[in-house]
Order: structure tokens, then C-alpha cells, then sequence
């Protein structure tokens, strides 16, 4: 009875210390932390207790083992590749093989195992990997020669690399490098790719030889109005990137502009916007000297949400506008028809679970009047684009060598303003958008937008 009673006073006095669990707080893109991948995909796991040490892998195939950690996917519970753990994150393949429509994801160490964390796979959901590691700013190109490449040129190849670009011809076994002889695995669905505000040729889309998770692009470059690069995939587009310095060219002169935010708005009476996607719209000014023997050129105002790209045929006479403009549907908060979802951030959670709008339509009670009035007697597009936001109005005009040329709000003003939509990842509630304005190849101005997106629980609510 002594040894009992000692017994039960230790259990209640010092009560047993519980295993500490991994906890997964998040799953996204391993390219550029955006949520909604692919299946054969490369993740990033964050979380807490992930893994009792920080490994990489160094074999290939992957192993499905790491510092003592195991990912499963599915129901069937299929073990992840891992390229790396730690204890705060894990970069792991989404296997090819999981099947369904929800994907519980699971993380076991010696201390126990995780909560599901339900992950619904898309059927795209490419990322482009970038010299920072954060799908931001320069992307890792090389030239056709697998050299660092410094500087893009029209008709010039280059290689670049992407994740989450989906099944291959043949297929591919996850974990498994990318077949470095013929038959190489090639993509099913070949991506569209833009550099430069133009479609560039593909020459080759497909798992990289000697790398796991990881597609090859290989690209020729059509034209180069601006240094930005992204694809797109079955509907969705990528993270936009650098393609690095610009060869610009040499059709004007005394090139000089400005560009600036309609919205956003800073306005300290700006009613808070409680959804994504949110609304950019920029307007712009460019001035330049149309040298006599100029050839064509392109002038591009972009942001991530929308552009206003100019191509001018000095030896024609002529230049042709293509400007994005919300559609009648989506500026009355109608996205049934685009290919994002609007999410009602006022639903979201502490762990940042949000819900979608019902039919994904934004109620007019929940739209800004700040972004209604920012859209107040802005044209139409006349041009639509299937499942899409926005449309393009297309705008046709005169010009002459040798004379100026000015997009103003007097002077080609259909030209000067471009509106459309940024899809903000959820969690995140704030960040920073830029407006760029290239002439001939060059940059003459650029601004930084800066957004913020209140709703969440225990945040700004109406």
C-alpha cells in the first residue's frame, strides 16, 4: 500500500511529460510559397518538431527517410521523397502517385505523429525557382550553354527551371531523377511561355535530367519589351520573375516617364478591403523622340496584375495598344467566370483556413466604393480573354519617325491607364507590388504599391 500510494503521488505531483508532436502550420509551392500544387510537385512543409536534426538528402532516388522523419501522403498513406528536414520545414515531393481529391499529409518523428494537414491538390500550379529561393526577383537562367546568363536577348536560347508542371511522357516515379538519354520525360500539358511581355518558343519542357521534383525549360525569346518572365500552365499563371538585364535598344531618344498607383488608395478614409483577389490599377505618362531611323519598338507600363503594352512600327506609321481592363462582370464583383477563387478573408482563422465567396461572387455590400470610383469612366475592354477578370482594350494610332511621341492624359490617354486583379496568397494580409515603365527596352520609372488586407478573425471586420 505504501509502494501504491507513493506511486500515485508521483503521477499526480509530477504529472508525465507529453511526446512533442510535429505540428504542420502549413504546405505550399517550394518555388515561391504559394498554396494549391500539383501532384509531382516540390513542397515546402512548415511547421514546429518537424525533425529532430537538419539533413539534406544526397542520394537519388530521394529517401523517404530523413534525421528520423517520414511524410505521408493520402489516404494510403504513400511515404513523400525529401530532398531536406529540420526542424521548422521540410521540402519534400507531393507524390505523383497520391490519389484523390484531398490529400492528408501527415509528419512522423520519434515523438509521435502530426494532425493531418488536408492539402487539395490542383491540376497546375507551376512556380519558377529564382536566385533567392523565395520565387522573387531574378530567376536561375542560364544561357544554351548551361552558363550563368547576364544578359536576355531576342533569338538568343535560354534554360531556365520550374516545379509543379505536372505528369510526364513517359511517366516519372516520384523521387526519381529526370531521364538524362532519350526518351526524356517530357511534359503532358506544355506550358505558355512569356518573357519579355511576348510568347517565347519552346524547345523543351520536362523533368531535368539528374533532378527530382525539378523541369528544364529550354526557350528562344521572340522580343523583349520588359525583363519579366512567367508561364502558364492549364489556366494558371506562375510567379513573375527576372529574366535578368536587357539589351535595350536604339529607337528613341530623350526616353523619360512617370507611373503611379489609382489604387490602392492611400487614403486614411479608404474602406478596409476584406477579400483577393485585390483590384491594381496604374496610370502612366511617357515621352520620347521617335529617331528617323528607328525600326519598331515596344513601350510597356506592367504591373503583377495588369499591363499597357504600345508596339510601334515607325516604318508603317502605326502603333498598336493592348491595355488590361477589368470586365463589366468582375467590377460588379462577379469572378464566376475567372480562373481564381475570391476568398472571403473576414472567414479566415487563426491558422489562416479561409473560405471562398458562394459562386465565387463578391456581394456589392463587400466592394470598395474607393475601387469603384478608381474604375469610374474607364473604358470597357473590347477585346475579352476566356476565363478571365479582365479583358484588352486593343487601341490602334499614327505615329512618324523623326517627331515626338507622348502617352498623357491628353495625349493617347486610352493608352496611359491599365487596371486588374492580384491574387493575394492567403495567409498573408500585406506586401508590395511593383509598377515598372519600359521604353524601348529600357526602364525610365518604377514604383513600389504597398497593400494591406484586414479581415482576418480578431482583425479589422465590418
Amino acid at each position: 500500500m505504501r509502494i501504491t500510494h507513493a506511486v500515485l503521488s508521483s503521477a499526480l505531483l509530477f504529472p508525465a511529460r507529453l511526446p512533442a508532436q510535429p505540428v504542420i502550420t502549413a504546405v505550399v509551392n517550394a518555388a515561391w510559397a504559394q498554396a494549391g500544387v500539383p501532384r509531382g510537385c516540390l513542397i515546402s512543409i512548415f511547421g514546429s518538431k518537424l525533425a529532430s536534426d537538419t539533413l539534406t538528402a544526397g542520394i537519388l532516388p530521394l529517401p523517404k527517410r530523413l534525421a528520423g522523419t517520414v511524410v505521408t501522403v493520402g489516404d494510403l498513406e504513400l511515404e513523400a521523397p525529401l530532398y531536406y528536414v529540420s526542424p521548422g520545414q521540410i521540402n519534400a515531393q507531393l507524390p505523383f502517385e497520391a490519389l484523390g481529391t484531398k490529400l492528408p499529409i501527415f509528419v512522423t518523428t520519434a515523438e509521435g505523429k502530426s494532425a493531418p494537414f488536408v492539402l487539395t491538390p490542383s491540376l497546375a500550379g507551376a512556380g519558377l525557382f529564382t536566385l533567392t529561393g523565395d520565387g522573387k526577383g531574378a530567376a536561375l537562367v542560364l544561357d544554351g550553354a548551361f552558363r550563368p546568363m547576364t544578359t536576355a536577348q531576342a533569338g538568343k536560347p535560354i534554360i531556365f527551371y520550374a516545379t509543379g508542371l505536372g505528369p510526364t511522357d513517359p511517366p516519372a516515379l516520384s523521387g526519381a531523377p529526370g531521364a538524362s538519354s532519350e526518351p526524356l520525360n517530357r511534359v503532358v500539358n506544355v506550358p505558355d511561355v512569356f518573357i519579355g511581355e511576348s510568347p517565347a518558343r519552346v524547345d523543351f519542357a520536362g523533368l531535368a535530367p539528374g533532378l527530382a521534383g525539378v523541369y528544364q525549360l529550354n526557350v528562344v525569346p521572340q522580343q523583349l519589351a520588359t525583363d519579366r518572365m512567367y508561364i502558364r500552365s492549364q489556366g494558371r499563371t506562375s510567379n513573375i520573375v527576372s529574366v535578368g538585364r536587357l539589351a535595350g535598344g536604339a529607337n528613341v531618344g530623350n526616353a523619360s516617364g512617370t507611373i503611379q498607383a489609382l489604387y490602392p488608395t492611400t487614403d486614411p478614409m479608404a474602406f478596409p478591403v476584406a477579400y483577393s483577389p485585390l483590384m491594381i490599377g496604374a496610370k502612366f505618362t511617357a515621352r520620347m523622340d521617335i529617331l528617323p531611323t528607328a525600326g519598331p519598338f515596344v513601350i510597356a507600363a506592367v504591373s503583377d496584375a495588369a499591363t499597357s503594352i504600345i508596339t510601334v512600327d515607325p516604318a508603317n506609321g502605326t502603333f498598336d495598344g493592348s491595355v488590361t481592363l477589368p470586365t463589366a462582370a468582375s467590377r460588379a464583383g462577379d469572378f464566376s467566370d475567372a480562373e481564381f477563387q475570391a476568398i472571403d478573408l473576414l472567414t479566415c482563422d487563426s491558422g489562416g483556413n479561409c473560405q471562398p465567396f458562394p459562386g465565387n461572387i463578391i456581394p456589392a455590400s463587400r466592394l470598395d466604393p474607393f475601387a469603384l470610383m478608381a474604375l469610374n469612366g474607364l473604358p470597357l475592354p473590347n477585346t475579352p480573354v476566356p476565363h478571365n477578370s479582365t479583358g484588352l482594350l486593343k487601341v490602334h494610332g499614327t505615329v512618324r519617325p523623326g517627331t515626338e511621341f507622348v502617352i498623357d492624359g491628353q495625349n493617347n490617354s486610352s493608352l496611359s491607364v491599365f487596371v486588374g486583379y492580384l491574387v493575394i496568397p492567403v495567409p498573408a494580409k500585406s506586401g508590395t507590388t511593383t509598377l515598372r515603365l519600359f521604353v524601348d527596352g529600357n526602364q525610365v520609372a518604377s514604383t513600389d504599391v504597398a497593400y494591406q488586407l484586414p479581415g482576418f478573425l480578431g482583425g479589422t471586420g465590418r
